[in-house]
């Protein structure tokens, strides 16, 4: 059973798939817009609710056990989850078997890059030695 993961912000979308790209851009990036219908419906699980490895990189069993359970139980058409990149942003999973999907509808907004300078290796400055004094 398949699900759709989104950010909920351009900002967490670019910076989960970027996490994932192990180097390889593809060169055919696109921001789609997702649009929900009116009155969806849709869960928000407190932290403590979620399993303990729920922000392991890549996903975990407990993670991925919690995610299947809540699809095949097609209680919502969305799940929104705090990232594993950066917790205090969240990201929207849909049901496609969900029977409110037929109403969600996805745009391609427009062609999308990353900026080169994010593919630029970087060093910490060089630590200045404290000097010893006599």
């Amino acid at each position: 059973m398949g699900v759709i993961y989104a950010g909920c912000t351009i900002a967490i979308t670019a910076l989960e798939r970027f996490v994932h790209l192990a180097g390889v851009v593809p060169p055919d990036l696109v921001l789609v817009r997702v649009g929900l219908p009116d009155g969806y419906s849709a869960e928000r699980p407190k932290l403590s609710d979620l399993p303990t490895d729920w922000d392991l990189v890549p996903a975990g069993p407990g993670s991925m056990d919690f995610g299947t359970r809540w699809a095949q139980a097609n209680r919502s058409l969305v799940l929104y989850v705090p990232s594993a990149v950066l917790r205090e942003e969240s990201n929207a999973v849909l049901n496609p078997n969900h029977t409110e999907f037929a109403e969600v509808r996805m745009t391609i907004e427009r062609a999308f890059s990353y900026d080169p300078r994010m593919y630029r290796l970087r060093r910490a400055p060089a630590r200045k030695k404290p000097r010893l004094r006599a």
